[in-house]
């Protein structure tokens, strides 16, 4: 069984407050949602989930998101997922 225990966590998105060797991640309006997607990504050594929940101007969200290691093996840094304020 998957840890989901970090969903929980009171934590903004990584593009309203910046996290740490972040590089991707994906918003949903329920936890339920959040949570289904657990069980779909496949992480490479080196790499842990993250995520947690907030809140904007429409409701309540939940994401989650790809935390590693080393930054330089990931890739170049401007495939780093930086879209707008809410992540999309």
């Amino acid at each position: 069984m998957i840890d989901d225990t970090f969903l929980d966590e009171v934590r903004e998105l990584p593009s309203v407050t910046p996290m740490e060797r972040v590089v991707a991640w994906s918003v949903f309006r329920t936890r339920d949602a959040a949570r289904q997607l657990l069980e779909h990504v496949h992480l490479a050594p080196g790499q842990a989930l993250v995520g947690g929940h907030g809140k904007d101007s429409v409701a309540e969200y939940w994401w989650v998101g790809v935390q590693v290691q080393n930054l330089e093996g990931w890739g170049h840094s401007a495939s780093i997922n930086k879209h707008g304020r809410m992540g999309d």
